[in-house]
């Protein structure tokens, strides 16, 4: 087995099979290195026991031990277990200035540069809007929720075809109607000529005579390396930042700016308890997301809010109450059976904030510092309750809590610790995801997202993972 290539990409979600396709469509002899295995639609199951989720997804733990971040460990990575969100991120998105005065995204990428890039990966994920016919009673509610202020929102865009609205978008689809990477890039990407080498954990990369190797353990021969003239970071935010911190021994000129910066995307749940009256929400019924989010408070508060559908075990999942009550006794067993079938709304809110927490190594593992009780979040967390608030009033409704004090803060939207951008004291890679100081060495996934996305940021990921392959491959 040859272990030249011109291109080794780590990582098979968005960042990875979309350069990995591009590339070879272009002539390039490309090697993907996947850590979880290659699961299809009969390795996949209608439950969402831990034992089986985390067979293909990595859960990385804060140091606090309060929040356990997910991210896809299977061929095709997040996009299998993923809810299917795939918006266009705002044009406001691209012009945001954190905390710190820094415009995080580089003049040169803007929605005008990733436009044409949006619409290849919509094309070849058959990405559409959904129909309100598909729109489960969630939505529906939450829709009329928006109506009674005199307020819009609007339905989604999902890669699913014929979906049965089961409700285990993120348990992987039995029915292969998400048209995951499974069902594109990557069968393109191998009909091209990729190889795809799964249960492989990259560990570290090593500047070479002519590129790189990366050093990496193998399921059946221990540890191993390969060469890449270019070499691909798409493991993910958490995971590619952790490759590049255990490699600065090699890349000495590393920006400290590696592992910093992290973001969740400005996601908090915050859920509703409907009054009486109201029809009944069916609330374990419909896709994950539920098919409609509003944009009506983008413009003052810079969110997005979107509602979903959620098993049982949420109630344990999540510390979900009424203010000033408990999640727990028997009084919170008797409300939880009143409300999840018929009065319950759960909302995922996406908004900009400052990336200010990092990614570090503990015995070589990763670690996720991410507090919410700085300032910039804590202000950020106040203008999403007021607006919760301001729902709730004009619905008659209760605006929840889902932690024992607060807001939860969603473990699954990580971005920006390798984030490209302008400036070099600030960006560990240049607008096009090249790491500074670093020819030939590329990231091009989420973590090279340098802010917010104001919603799901999947399609962004993907966009720029497509304009990160249209550079590699006009420069190499």
């Amino acid at each position: 087995m040859s272990n030249l290539y011109d291109a080794v990409i780590i990582g098979s979600g968005f960042g990875g099979s979309i350069p990995a396709l591009r590339l070879a469509q272009n002539g390039k002899k490309v090697l993907v290195l996947e850590q979880g295995f290659r699961n299809t639609e009969k390795d996949f199951k209608q439950s969402w026991d831990p034992k089986y989720l985390v067979t293909m997804n990595q859960i990385i733990p804060s140091d606090d031990y309060a929040v356990f971040y997910r991210s896809g460990m299977t061929l095709g990575g997040g996009s299998v277990v993923f809810s299917g969100l795939m918006n266009r991120a705002p044009s406001k998105v691209f012009s945001f200035v954190d905390y710190n005065g820094y415009k995080v995204w580089p003049d040169a990428v803007n929605r005008q540069t990733l436009d044409p890039y949006y619409a290849m990966v919509e094309q070849t994920m058959a990405v559409r809007q959904a129909t309100w016919d598909e729109v489960p009673k969630t939505g529906g509610t939450f829709a009329r929720m928006m109506d009674n202020m005199g307020l819009t929102c609007d339905r989604a865009n999902y890669p699913y075809i014929n979906c049965r609205q089961c409700g285990f978008c993120e348990a992987g689809c039995i029915y292969g109607v998400k048209q995951s990477l499974m069902h594109n890039y990557i069968p393109q990407a191998e009909a091209a000529g990729v190889e795809f080498r799964t249960g492989c954990i990259a560990m570290e990369i090593l500047p070479g005579t002519s590129g790189y190797g990366v050093r990496y353990m193998d399921p059946h021969s221990g540890e191993s390396t390969v060469q890449g003239t270019v070499v691909i970071l798409a493991a993910g935010a958490i995971g590619s930042a952790a490759i590049l911190l255990r490699s600065k021994q090699y890349l000495t000129q590393l920006s400290p700016q590696v592992g910093q910066n992290f973001s969740n995307n400005g996601d908090l749940i915050i859920g509703f308890q409907l009054p009486d009256g109201w029809p009944s929400v069916e609330y374990y019924k419909g896709r994950t997301n539920a098919g409609v989010m509003t944009y009506a408070f983008w413009d003052e508060y810079g969110i997005t809010i979107h509602t979903g559908t959620g098993p049982p075990a949420i109630f344990s999942g999540l510390n979900i109450h009424r203010p000033g009550e408990y999640a727990w006794g028997a009084g919170f067993k008797q409300w939880s059976r009143e409300i999840y079938l018929s009065k319950l709304i759960m909302c995922v809110v996406i908004g900009l904030v400052t990336g200010e927490g990092y990614v570090y190594l503990s015995n070589d593992s990763p670690l996720v510092h991410f507090s919410p009780a700085t300032r910039s979040f804590t202000d950020y967390v106040d203008r999403v309750v007021a607006v919760g608030n301001s729902i709730a009033s004009a619905n008659s409704a209760v605006l929840l809590q889902t932690r024992t004090s607060g807001y939860e803060y969603t473990a699954n939207h990580m971005l920006g610790t390798v984030r490209i951008g302008d400036d070099p004291a600030m960006s560990p890679a240049d607008p096009y995801g090249q790491i500074r100081g670093y020819r030939g060495l590329f990231v091009s996934d989420s973590g090279s997202i340098p802010g917010g996305t104001g919603v799901n940021l999947s399609l962004t990921t993907a966009a720029n993972a497509e304009r990160i392959a249209d550079y590699i491959n006009t420069h190499w």
